[in-house]
């Protein structure tokens, strides 16, 4: 509910705080006071578009902030959750409004910076607002089936499997038409596919192969050299055919003197070292004698061995910077050829979901069509009933249900509201309702009849009276505050009787000057109310009858 608004230099109002109560709140005062400036204000941080005549002192900019409980409400509290506006703990938002003085304006709330248009979606949570001569958005059609929902008292989960079933089968009906519209394409990348399967298979790429291939065309055009280096190593290490003697022989000679001198200490530890490096020696020759016989290649090996890395390179440039790369590419192919291959399947499977769950759709349309007929008789009952109570039992309204064309996301139907002013008159959509006292009376009527199930905290009625007079005023004071006892209500009146029912009471004024216009707002008690419902019975100079009036009507709001 609206706990608290305040407004400052907008209008004729230089600073004003109000605070409101759950039920019934009355804004009067004399014609022109500025009780409609309380609207728009209210108007402003819901969302409305920023006039050039809003602010009061142009040299200064325009506060409008208003504080709502959203404790009870979770509509509104899953919104501001999900955008991150309010903790989970918490129960209160503040929204605000500023107007700088080049007419851009700011809107925020909890502090944080959001749009106006953010702000309008909110508001749908937060407060409906009849104003005169607009259409109220509350006689949207849009909203017609959620009324008659309301009065499903069994059956509730029905419409949230058919809200699932309806998305699913969209889901499910766009992949199908995918497959479909692709249909040459999937049959060109499945030959295109297989094309690049089948090159690199047939290649029998191996893991760190290139690499490989790279150092055997490096030994090969070394061949002459490193045998010639190989033979002189293998030479001076182990035998040696011309003058002197090889490593191998001198080492030899060393350990047949250590032998000799073994008795020796230190000589004697010096033996297992050299007998390592001894065979060491050997074993090395022998590596170097089967690398150097590793260098008598086949004749054309070199080419062969250009011409595989000639191929590698090729299908690098095409699937990876390597054969790795080139491998997983492979893997990813296959799989992708594998999805493609049974994609045809997948159309098949599809098909015969859809189909199965459309019938599932409909048989559950189907149920919740006849619950709906059950709560539409409800609604146009209650509604009968409230308008009967308000004074208009001509007045005849009608719940009209029709299926839909197509599927919707809330089942098969599609409802209209239908209302004749008069005995004898044509049924017509409420989109086309009579203006003034006639309509206010309607919609007070259907608001009331929905009063359990309309879900926004705060109601707003600027001057819903208008028009309306005698008992049927009388009719409309008393369900306007049956209405508060479930609603938060707040209303421009010039209507005694509805003030006098009024829990809260604030009168507003406007003061002249030479140098200026200014518009207040005082909450009344006690005798101050008693002489502003007075004023409202007889003008400013009412009479001591009017005071007694006015006071019996206070007793008698006291009492009910």
């Amino acid at each position: 509910m609206l706990q608290e608004i305040y407004i400052k230099n907008f209008v004729l109002i230089e600073e004003l705080r109000l605070s409101f109560e759950q039920g019934l709140n009355v804004l009067t005062g004399e014609t022109g006071a500025g009780k409609s400036i309380i609207i728009d204000a209210l108007g402003l941080v819901l969302g409305e578009r920023v006039r050039n005549d809003l602010l009061r002192d142009s040299q200064k900019k325009a506060i409008v902030e208003a504080v709502f409980v959203v404790e009870n409400n979770s509509a509104a509290h899953s919104v501001l959750l999900e955008n991150g506006l309010l903790e989970e703990e918490e129960d209160c938002i503040v929204v605000s409004r500023e107007i700088a003085t080049s007419g851009r304006s700011l809107a925020r709330i909890n502090g944080r910076n959001v749009n106006a248009g953010f702000l309008k979606s909110l508001a749908r949570h937060l407060i409906d607002m009849h104003l005169q001569d607009e259409s109220s958005g509350f006689l949207n059609p849009q909203n017609y089936l959620q009324f008659v929902d309301g009065f499903i008292e069994e059956g509730q989960d029905i419409g949230k499997e058919i809200e699932s079933l309806f998305l699913q089968i969209r889901e499910e009906e766009r992949q199908l038409e995918n497959y479909k519209n692709n249909e040459q394409n999937r049959l060109q990348k499945i030959d295109f596919i297989r094309y690049q399967i089948e090159e690199i298979e047939k290649a029998g790429l191996r893991s760190g192969e290139e690499e490989e291939l790279l150092a055997l065309n490096q030994r090969i055009k070394n061949a002459q050299a490193l045998e010639e280096g190989t033979g002189r190593i293998l030479e001076q290490l182990y035998h040696r055919q011309h003058a002197g003697e090889s490593a191998l022989d001198l080492i030899s000679a060393s350990l047949e003197n250590l032998g000799r001198l073994k008795e020796d200490e230190f000589l004697s530890r010096l033996q297992s070292p050299l007998e390592e490096i001894y065979y060491s020696l050997q074993d090395i020759a022998s590596q170097l004698s089967s690398f150097r016989d590793s260098l008598d290649f086949e004749p054309g090996l070199l080419e062969e061995s250009e011409e595989r890395l000639y191929q590698l390179q090729r299908l690098k440039g095409k699937y990876g910077q390597s054969i790795d790369e080139i491998l997983d590419y492979l893997g990813k192919a296959r799989l992708e050829l594998e999805y493609l291959e049974n994609s045809g399947e997948k159309q098949e499977e599809l098909e015969e979901s859809i189909t199965a769950l459309k019938l599932r759709y409909h048989h559950l349309a189907a149920q919740l069509s006849q619950l709906r007929q059950s709560a539409a008789q409800k609604l146009q009952e209650n509604v009968d009933m409230e308008l009967r109570e308000l004074n208009m039992p001509q007045v005849k309204f009608a719940v009209h249900m029709e299926l839909r064309e197509t599927p919707g996301i809330k089942g098969m139907d599609q409802v209209d509201f239908l209302f004749s002013p008069n005995p004898g008159e044509e049924m017509h959509s409420l989109s086309r309702i009579a203006s003034g006292g006639e309509r206010s009376r309607f919609i007070l009527a259907l608001k009331k009849a929905l009063a359990g199930i309309y879900l926004i905290p705060t109601l707003i009625f600027d001057e819903i009276d208008v028009g309306v007079g005698g008992t049927a005023l009388v009719a409309m004071a008393n369900k306007l505050y049956e209405l508060s006892l479930e609603h938060q209500l707040i209303l421009v009146t010039h209507s005694p009787q509805i003030a006098s029912l009024a829990h809260q009471h604030f009168l507003i004024e406007k003061a002249s000057s030479e140098e200026c216009t200014l518009t207040t707002v005082r909450g009344l008690a006690a005798e101050a109310r008693v002489e502003e419902i007075a004023r409202m019975l007889e003008g400013e100079d009412f009479s001591p009858l009017a005071r007694e009036h006015a006071r019996e009507m206070l007793t008698r709001r006291d009492l009910t």
